[in-house]
């Protein structure tokens, strides 16, 4: 039998058995091929699939590509994670109020109620001086801790809205406006204790309401002669710290007096807050303008400048700057608003008295000075801690918490002080000592179950910077020359970063303090559940 012949019977062969492999042939093969690797050694790029036992085995080609194109696929594949709307409990995380209680769902009957305690909650909040995030993550922990979790919360600059849409029932929205606030930093404290008792499990709902109606009803921890004394002790210490002299600093109690006295019967009678503040400053460069008229040695602006400290509207700014770190930008700038109106006040009354003065041929006063401290620096220690509780009583702090006040500001001095022997300059020297400040303000707050803020607040005052306010109100009220009158403005801007970078400070500090807190909230608030 021919080659030829052998060749068409393999081909007829492999046609009737359905195959297409190439025959086996006994030519000689090409010595480029053959040099190839032995097919044994190759290792196929994908599995090979199994065959299909309907339609038999399937083609090495159509394989090849069908594997081609998986593998394309998986390449390709782009994950669709489903997005939906995020739990409003997780508003929680990184505050005093993480984790919550969280009771079932209440009743029909229950639901208006417990929305009108959560609205009365937040007002009593809002009217002593907690910044937004602090009343709206207090409405959030209450109403999970009483059953109500699908609730969302607006807050604005003085009203409250709280919205409660329950899956298959008719929801609920109600407002809540705050049209008066108060100094009163011991109701700020009881009110934070009383939503970390609730989110613990601690209270029913009546509980929570008759504890919230005493705290609103019962009367300020410290009269008002004491609150009076300690504001115009307060300008004495602060004067002194600053460098004045004893006469000065006795000046400065009295101008004091006079003006917590006179601004307080203002605002009993109803006079707008710009006006009040604006005979306050007034009255204290009347005094100090008045001494160097009878010929007392001394400098006025060491007088006006504690007077002036006891009316700046600290709690408003720094709250505002909180609200504008944590994406509260409506109620931050209803609150710079209005602390820029009660700052704007007191300049008028400043400007006024000095404008009299020099209509009436009063001489001009030295405003040049900078501060020039007369003691060292365990006596200026001193003044700040006595300055510090001073200011503590007229905010009304609960008196258990003034001696840690004074301490937190003894501690944020240290860090000011080393800020000022380093040469830092004059606006970041306070921002180091209010971090501090705000660091040492949260733990100790945390300890004794108040905000931040009651704790901070006194403790930064004595870094405000008064001088430089009297200055710049003093040189555009003068009006001799376009240079002044810049200069004028310069101190006053300066005076405003200041301000701004102090109130900075005691936010950056609470930030950076959030993560070495958490647990040992954790810690404290396990061991009161167990107790």
């Amino acid at each position: 039998m021919t080659p030829h012949s052998s060749s068409d019977e393999n081909q007829q062969a492999a046609e009737e058995t359905g195959t297409s492999e190439p025959p086996a042939t006994t030519e000689p093969i090409d010595p480029v091929i053959s040099a190839a690797p032995p097919a044994a050694t190759l290792q196929p790029l994908v599995e090979p699939s199994a065959p299909d036992p309907a339609t038999g085995p399937v083609p090495a080609g159509a394989r090849r590509r069908r594997d081609v194109r998986h593998v394309f696929r998986r390449v390709m594949h782009i994950d669709s994670t489903q997005t939906g709307q995020i739990p409003i409990i997780d508003r929680l995380t990184g505050t005093p109020y993480e984790n919550p209680y969280q009771a079932e769902e209440p009743g029909e009957a229950d639901e208006l109620v417990t929305i009108n305690l959560v609205l009365d909650l937040g007002e009593a909040l809002f009217r002593y001086g907690a910044g937004a995030l602090e009343v709206e993550t207090s409405i959030i922990a209450v109403s999970a801790a009483f059953g109500m979790k699908n609730t969302d919360v607006d807050i604005t600059n003085q009203s409250i809205i709280l919205n409660w849409a329950p899956e298959g029932k008719v929801p609920y929205t109600r407002v809540r406006v705050v049209r008066s606030w108060s100094a009163n930093f011991r109701a700020l404290s009881a009110v934070h204790q009383l939503v970390t008792d609730i989110i613990d499990g601690h209270l029913t709902r009546s509980e929570a309401e008759e504890r919230l109606a005493e705290i609103t009803r019962q009367r300020k921890p410290y009269p008002r002669w004491a609150v009076t004394l300690a504001g115009a002790l307060f300008a004495a210490f602060f004067s002194s710290y600053t460098g004045a002299t004893p006469l000065e600093a006795l000046l400065g109690f009295g101008a004091t007096l006079l003006v917590l006295v006179l601004t307080r019967q203002l605002s009993r009678r109803k006079v707008p807050e710009i006006f009040a503040l604006a005979a306050g400053g007034f009255t204290a460069t009347a005094v100090a303008l008045g001494g160097i008229a009878a010929g007392l040695d001394m400098t006025p602006s060491m007088v006006v400048a504690g007077g002036l400290m006891i009316l700046l509207p600290s709690v408003r700014i720094v709250s505002a700057l909180q609200d504008v770190i944590n994406a509260f930008p409506i109620t931050a700038a209803g609150r710079l608003v209005s602390s820029l109106v009660a700052f704007a006040g007191m300049t008028a009354g400043i400007m006024v008295a000095v404008v009299l003065a020099e209509a009436v041929g009063a001489p001009q006063v030295e405003i040049a000075e900078g501060i020039t401290r007369l003691y060292s620096a365990p006596t200026l220690a001193l003044l700040v801690f006595c300055s510090a509780v001073s200011a503590a009583v007229v905010e009304q702090v609960p008196w258990r918490l003034l001696a840690p006040t004074g301490a937190v500001a003894v501690l944020g001095f240290c860090a000011f002080y080393t800020g000022e022997l380093l040469g830092l300059g004059e606006t970041f020297t306070p921002l180091i000592g209010a971090t501090v400040i705000g660091a040492l303000a949260r733990v100790t707050a945390l300890r004794f179950g108040a905000p931040q803020l009651v704790v901070a607040v006194p403790a930064m005052m004595f870094m405000l910077p008064g001088l430089l306010i009297f200055r710049g109100m003093y040189q555009l009220a003068i009006e001799d020359s376009t240079s002044l009158m810049l200069a004028g403005l310069f101190q006053q801007f300066t005076a405003l970063i200041i301000i701004l970078a102090i109130a900075s400070g005691i936010v950056l500090g609470d930030v950076i303090m959030r993560p070495f807190t958490a647990r040992w909230k954790s810690h404290e608030r396990f061991k009161a559940r167990r107790r």
